[in-house]
């Protein structure tokens, strides 16, 4: 697997010197080899070499990708740090939108500040949760941008949020947005083992029975068969199928299973996808690990 792996990475490196940029092959470090450094220099030599705003743009957005993960990747009481790579990430996804609107830099602008409320605390995260909202509907009604990243966010964003009248969280929106984030997995960017985790927490909080789950889904499907904006109709996305829908991982029904009974199935599920996988990445083993244990306390 490593040979094969190293034999791509040369001939992606191969066609990446015929071009000024080749964003399959910064993908390819960012995703595939979470090889944050190499994709930094890499990012920032094919912007000085570039003289195409729509070009620079891709790689400015990607460069936004890459400062906020590795704010990530700090240590939880390093804030300083965390401030400055997700200000650097904010910074960079301003640059893209100067250069060119696109989805992909709503998305990251979008993430960057709600990584820098999260950092400064809940009233910050208060202050701006509008803001990031703003930015993340530009990119999914503006563009059609259908993405998993973005249903993701929007999914922990109106999780995360107190309802009305402090805010706008919504629980059930919030679930029907993380199961679209789930649906729309994009192939050959690892396990996305966090969006099973995130699904499973939200719908044992939530703790509906089979009866319930039944009721609320049928006029679930109701709204978002009404509805024709992409983003409200969404928030409705449970019930886009109907109760009788059997999600992929599962062998039963949405209204044949409880709330924490699909929980416990998704975490079981994931711990069978990482198993798929001979060379697991570090955070793939990390997200395994919390999803073992979760799986032991709910179960």
């Amino acid at each position: 697997m490593k040979r094969l792996l190293t034999l791509l990475s040369v001939l992606l490196l191969s066609t990446a010197l015929f071009a000024v940029f080749n964003p399959e092959y910064s993908d390819y470090l960012f995703y595939t080899l979470e090889d944050f450094n190499s994709d930094e220099e890499y990012l920032a030599q094919a912007y000085e070499g570039s003289t195409d705003d729509g070009e620079r743009s891709e790689i400015r957005w990607r460069q936004s990708r890459n400062s906020l993960t590795q704010g990530d990747q700090l240590d939880e009481n390093d804030k300083s740090g965390r401030f400055a790579m997700y200000e650097e990430a904010q910074a960079y996804a301003e640059e893209s939108l100067a250069l060119k609107e696109n989805p992909d830099a709503y998305h990251w602008l979008s993430s960057a500040i709600g990584r820098w409320g999260q950092t400064k605390g809940v009233l910050e995260s208060l202050s701006r949760a509008e803001e990031m909202r703003d930015y993340e509907l530009k990119a999914i009604d503006g563009y059609g941008y259908d993405h998993t990243d973005t249903w993701y966010v929007l999914g922990l964003l109106y999780n995360q949020l107190p309802g009305w009248p402090i805010s706008f969280g919504n629980d059930n929106w919030a679930i029907s947005y993380m199961r679209r984030s789930l649906d729309t997995q994009i192939q050959g960017r690892g396990l996305f083992l966090t969006l099973y985790k995130e699904l499973s927490d939200q719908l044992y909080a939530r703790n509906w029975d089979a009866k319930k789950r039944s009721s609320e889904i049928g006029k679930m499907k109701k709204e978002y068969d009404k509805n024709t904006i992409l983003s409200e109709k969404m928030r409705y996305y449970e019930g886009a199928d109907g109760a009788s829908k059997v999600p992929f991982y599962s062998t039963v029904s949405l209204a044949e299973m409880s709330d924490r009974q699909e929980a416990a199935m998704l975490l079981m599920y994931a711990d069978a996808v990482f198993k798929t996988k001979s060379e697991p990445l570090a955070s793939e083993i990390e997200k395994h690990d919390e999803i073992i244990a979760r799986l032991e306390e709910i179960t």
